[in-house]
């Protein structure tokens, strides 16, 4: 069961990723119209990775369902409002980048440097990089599901 700090801090940390796709909105130079599409993917698709995270899934698999239900609704809402599906979906899921994770591994790799090497320092610093690269490898196949079923030439059978 969760407590009520615990929700408060999923709602915060939600608000703060719904800022930050707002800051990637504006560099992006998106119609103030669509913004809101943009902060309601971002709070769904946020709001679910941190809430399966929060009850123990992993960190790649909560990534992986939550770009995945940004990326379907960003179809939607592309299709409803005739944009581009890009326009909407990357400001929407540039919160779910693995930063600290990228951020350790860097931190351990100039420790390496700076310290010599150490066999601590080094399976720290590879445990940090794989975590980094399966989050950025589960972000991009959440990604493209959407476009591979909505968007494809052929069909599938």
């Amino acid at each position: 069961m969760m407590n009520l700090t615990a929700i408060t801090a999923l709602f915060g940390d939600i608000l703060l990723s719904c800022l930050i796709t707002f800051g990637w909105c504006l560099m992006f130079t998106l119609p103030s119209r669509y913004i809101g599409y943009c902060l309601l993917m971002t709070a769904l698709g946020f709001g679910a990775k941190s809430l399966m995270a929060l009850f123990g899934v992993h960190l790649a698999v909560a990534t992986f369902f939550g770009a995945m239900l940004a990326s379907f609704l960003g179809v939607y809402f592309a299709q409803r409002l005739r944009l581009p599906p890009k326009a909407l979906i990357v400001p929407s899921t540039i919160c779910l980048m693995p930063g600290i994770a990228a951020y350790k591994a860097m931190v351990s790799m100039v420790q390496i440097g700076y310290f010599g090497f150490s066999m601590e320092l080094f399976v720290t610093m590879m445990h940090h990089f794989f975590t980094a690269i399966f989050i950025i490898s589960a972000l991009v196949l959440g990604l493209s599901i959407p476009g591979i079923l909505f968007y494809r030439r052929k069909p599938i059978v």
